[in-house]
């Protein structure tokens, strides 16, 4: 017994259970269904909880998305802050959401190979079991362990050749005793045959007409069921249902249509079952979660609320920031033009070899100062002079806030804007003169 045997030993004996109660394989996969349904439910509704409070905190991301704009780092630090704040996950809802997935591949190992999976054949066995039925005789060659033929061969086991097939597969050290007769008739359709698309060639009788539906049935069943989830997700009704992508609405059906016309038919009665269950459990889902939605998105208006007072509140304290500067006269480009007029500074950066003013007159190299590179894992970047100018909305906020700070900011401004310009010093003069002598 390999691994995989042992771990989809619960599929075989809940398959088998039903199969030898109901003597039908056709319900005895959707009873199957129905319990994997029932098990897998609590985190189904996990991660429809997940995905609820993540639709909700959405919002609050772009916000922190318009805020960082282009700092990347800036905005992934904020964004993993804030769903640590609120709890959240952003991939919680698409783990819980592969699990049925992962129990799709066992289920179709069990009906591709019946022998192995639920009657705990080993290999040398079923090809014993194969030669006491007549395998060769039947389909004219030798049988082989692959594809699905192990599917094919157990509809051959009947009341008349068990105890021979019994006999032949105990021979080969097997055990036996397991071994039983499946019933594939599901209202006249064998559930071990594979779907044909031109269904005609093998004559227009129910057995064939149905085998050839159970796909088609199966993807209309599949769109009904996005229908419905989409349904069922728009929780409150001031908000609007999300529109669904059409390459998704094609992706479900497309899938169910291979997956019926490429393998046995009881994979169609599976994922029929599995489609009209997940229909009721969308709703399900959606009456339990009505009032978590309702409570996760009143928390998150909350936050809303305080992260906007909390931006109005930094807002003040930089343009009041501003404002006090402006009225103690610091004016970073009235300190900067006098700098250049310092001692030391260099006034003929203009010149090139004999040309004194090659460049212009009013040459100034650090007219356009180079911004110093920041290392965003090195220290702390130093702070940024503010702009000498208080914009419309900074005017608004330091006059409701502190009048009197916004009476002094314009009243600098405006003793500012009323000083004369500055003339060049007579220095000067003599030396652009002496210059052009020279030239």
């Amino acid at each position: 017994m390999d691994i995989w045997q042992i771990l989809m030993t619960p599929f075989s004996w809940l398959l088998k259970l039903f199969c030898g109660v109901f003597n039908s394989y056709g319900i005895a996969l959707f009873l199957f269904t129905i319990v994997v349904k029932i098990v897998l439910f609590p985190a189904q509704l996990k991660a429809k909880k997940s995905t609820i409070k993540m639709n909700v905190l959405n919002a609050q991301v772009q916000e922190i998305q318009k805020r960082c704009g282009n700092d990347k780092e800036r905005y992934n630090q904020e964004v993993q802050k804030f769903y640590a704040e609120n709890n959240a996950n952003p991939m919680g809802g698409c783990g819980w959401q592969l699990i049925p997935i992962a129990v799709l591949y066992p289920l179709y190992a069990i009906i591709r190979r019946p022998l192995k999976y639920m009657m705990w054949l080993t290999e040398d066995a079923v090809k014993a079991v194969a030669n006491a039925v007549g395998w060769t005789a039947k389909m004219g060659s030798e049988f082989t362990v692959a594809g699905s033929n192990e599917l094919l061969l157990a509809p051959m086991l009947n009341a008349g050749n068990l105890e021979a097939a019994k006999a032949a597969a105990a021979a080969t050290g097997a055990s036996a005793a397991s071994m039983f007769i499946i019933n594939f008739d599901f209202f006249g359709i064998d559930l071990s045959q594979v779907p044909q698309l031109m269904f005609w060639k093998e004559g227009l009788d129910w057995a064939h007409i149905g085998l050839f539906l159970l796909p088609v049935i199966s993807a209309g069943v599949s769109v009904l069921s996005m229908l419905v989830t989409q349904k069922t997700n728009q929780m409150n009704r001031d908000q609007p249902a999300p529109k669904m992508n059409l390459s998704m609405m094609l992706v479900a059906p497309l899938m169910s249509l291979w997956i019926g016309f490429a393998l046995p038919a009881g994979m169609c009665i599976y994922w029929i079952a599995n489609s009209l269950l997940g229909m009721v459990q969308e709703v399900i889902c959606g009456a339990l979660l009505r009032k978590d939605y309702e409570a996760a998105q009143k928390e998150m208006e909350e936050q809303a609320a305080k992260a906007k007072e909390a931006e109005k509140e930094r807002r003040r304290i930089a343009a009041e920031k501003k404002a006090a500067a402006i009225a103690a006269g610091k004016d970073p480009k009235k300190a900067h033009q006098k700098k250049n007029k310092e001692p030391g500074v260099d006034l003929s950066a203009s010149r090139e070899g004999l040309r004194a003013y090659a460049r212009g007159r009013a040459y100034d190299p650090n007219r356009y100062p180079v911004t110093p590179y920041w290392d965003p894992n090195g220290p702390a970047k130093p702070a940024e002079e503010e702009p000498t100018e208080l914009t419309e909305e900074e005017k608004a906020i330091v006059a409701e806030s502190n009048p009197e700070l916004a009476a002094q900011a314009e009243k600098a401004k405006a003793q500012e804007s009323a000083k004369p310009a500055e003339e060049p010093a007579a220095g000067d003069y003599e030396e652009a003169y002496a210059e052009d002598e020279e030239q």
